[in-house]
């Protein structure tokens, strides 16, 4: 076989073409291209979902002290165990982290105690939680309220860490 050599006119330099002209060789972006993208995105979507879930699976919802069962001197009802129990902050509600160290049963209303600090005490039985707007969150799971509150925060911290690192992790994996 025989080898023809090669003229100056053939060695010219290649041709380069733009992403606009192969798009155009290609047949132009078209309804398999549009299709392709949205079922891109779609993930896109709903990815803020993820980052937001923290709003309401850490939500804190009102919360007083637990009023133990031999603090019940008669048949009262939960509203005057409370008022008996538990310390009221100034807009009425009940204090979420203190509790009166014994029963207060000659206040008509507990306000009259609150400027004597010494009758009140953290709350040693745990915390009763108003289960109307969420039935579960993780800072009713693990108490995460008065000296624990920092923990709740932590654990937005972690999980916003393992993202970070589940990016470059798995951007990492999935470029390989």
């Amino acid at each position: 076989m025989d080898f023809l050599p090669l003229s100056p006119r053939s060695m010219s330099p290649p041709v380069t073409l733009s992403f606009d002209d192969l798009l155009h060789e290609a047949g132009g972006f078209g309804r398999f291209q549009v299709l392709t993208l949205l079922i891109l995105c779609i993930s896109r979507i709903i990815l803020p979902l993820h980052f937001l879930q923290h709003i309401f699976i850490s939500a804190v919802p009102p919360h007083h002290c637990t009023v133990p069962d031999h603090r019940n001197s008669g048949n009262l009802s939960q509203e005057d165990l409370l008022l008996l129990n538990i310390p009221q902050e100034d807009d009425g509600s009940f204090s979420s982290c203190q509790m009166f160290s014994k029963p207060q049963l000659h206040l008509n209303t507990s306000q009259d105690m609150m400027a004597n600090g010494s009758w009140l005490q953290s709350c040693d039985q745990g915390w009763e939680y108003e289960r109307s707007t969420f039935s579960s969150t993780t800072v009713t799971q693990w108490d995460l309220v008065c000296e624990k509150k920092g923990l709740g925060r932590i654990l937005t911290s972690f999980f916003f860490i393992g993202v970070t690192l589940g990016t470059v992790t798995f951007g990492y994996l999935s470029d390989r």
